[in-house]
């Protein structure tokens, strides 16, 4: 009966997020993570042809990356709150449940963790002696060790204090970073016989403890919850989600960013939705994660030709995803009453996302100066007021009317 009641939810979820996909792997979205793709790839390319011999530097690299690796991925248990009324009764059939959602929340890590395993192999194969038949211990190891703490994750349901839940989890950052530590520094193999052995010793430890144990339902509920909302948020910066609730923050302290626009009809929508920007966590959140990840990567670089791919990719990311704001404010009843005419509102969104973008473009070359000319520097400039311009003038109206169809 679980069985089953797990197969309805995972084909009603599946059939809910395919609703959405075809707004998220758009032309547009797909061109622009090929261009970063390649992008990365060339660099790294040039990377690794600068390696002359050993670096220990490469080992530490996939140390960290091994141990991140493993922290991505959440349990998915597709709980509901009414579970905690009608699913009560059966809560120790759950088990096969939990089991079939361990298993299907698998699926993603697995491939993240082999797509992470493949990009890091030519580099310690270049620098740290390793071999590409490696590559599967490497592989096997991660997916044990995910697996297991997929595990912690379902003996999570019940535990009730939060100290002991952080305490399980220390014990495992720290075997994780044992065991990738002795799959990197001494051999993939050993690696493998230690990711066993330990999850032996700790499935053993778990089963002997959750037998006196019950679920926690309101915990696995907020659980559930929380990673929806991640999930939807995610979407949101695609197309309107109606079950995501975007949080507001008041941050006074950015109100003297709001005191240069004056207090003029023409300005309403303006003002709104700067105000939108500095107090919305998902719009002014994702412009401060694109623009540090655009300056890391750029920083990061030493090529002209990596600087305008980043700074052409991510002034198109920045401006795509903050398209939403143009709808922000619509369901306000007195959005309909104020004495402006509508394409006011379309005016004050250009002139908002031309100044961000600006400004986005300038912190990208900023950290780029260091590998640059002079000549290089103002070609950036003028690339970057080329593409804010054509983007803000061109681009954005169009979109917006596409978004205006879609709606009605």
């Amino acid at each position: 009966m679980m069985t089953e009641i797990w197969k309805q939810r995972v084909r009603h979820h599946q059939k809910r997020m395919m609703k959405y996909l075809k707004y998220i792997f758009n032309d547009h979205f797909v061109i622009v993570c090929l261009f970063l793709v390649g992008a990365m790839g060339y660099a790294y390319s040039n990377y690794l042809k600068t390696i002359a011999g050993y670096d220990l530097k490469s080992k530490l690299i996939g140390l960290v990356v091994f141990t991140v690796v493993l922290n991505i991925g959440k349990l998915a248990t597709l709980i509901q709150p009414a579970d905690a009324v009608f699913m009560l009764p059966k809560e120790k059939a759950m088990e096969g449940y939990f089991k079939q959602a361990k298993r299907r929340s698998l699926g993603l890590p697995v491939f993240i963790i082999v797509l992470t395993v493949g990009v890091l192999m030519p580099l310690l194969v270049a620098s740290a002696g390793f071999a590409f038949s490696d590559t599967l211990y490497f592989i096997i190891t991660l997916v044990i060790l995910k697996e297991l703490e997929l595990t912690n994750q379902v003996s999570n349901l019940k535990i009730k204090e939060a100290k002991e839940w952080r305490k399980i989890k220390a014990f495992s950052f720290i075997f994780f970073l044992l065991i990738n530590s002795l799959a990197l520094f001494v051999n993939p193999i050993i690696g493998l016989l230690g990711a066993v052995i330990l999850t032996i010793c700790h499935k053993n430890w778990l089963s002997r403890k959750d037998d006196s144990l019950t679920y926690q339902w309101e915990k696995m509920i907020d659980n559930e919850t929380n990673r929806m909302k991640t999930i939807y948020k995610f979407i949101n910066l695609f197309t309107d989600i109606p079950a995501l609730k975007g949080a507001v923050k008041r941050r006074a302290y950015l109100d003297i960013f709001l005191k240069s626009i004056k207090k003029e009809t023409n300005n309403v929508f303006y003002y709104l939705f700067a105000r939108a920007f500095l107090r919305g966590t998902e719009y002014s959140g994702l412009y401060v994660r694109l623009t540090i990840i655009a300056m890391l990567l750029s920083g990061l670089g030493n090529s002209f030709i990596l600087s305008i791919f980043l700074i052409i990719v991510f002034l198109y990311l920045t401006g795509f995803q903050l398209l939403p704001l143009y709808f922000h404010f619509d369901n306000l009843s007195l959005n309909l009453l104020y004495p402006v005419k509508q394409i006011n509102k379309v005016q004050a969104l250009k002139r908002l996302l031309f100044k961000l973008m600006a400004i986005e473009g300038l912190l990208i070359i900023l950290v780029s100066i260091r590998h640059l000319s002079l000549m290089e520097i103002g070609m950036l400039i003028m690339i970057v007021g080329v593409f804010d311009l054509s983007f803000c003038s061109l681009y954005l109206p169009s979109r917006i009317n596409k978004m205006l169809k879609i709606r009605r």
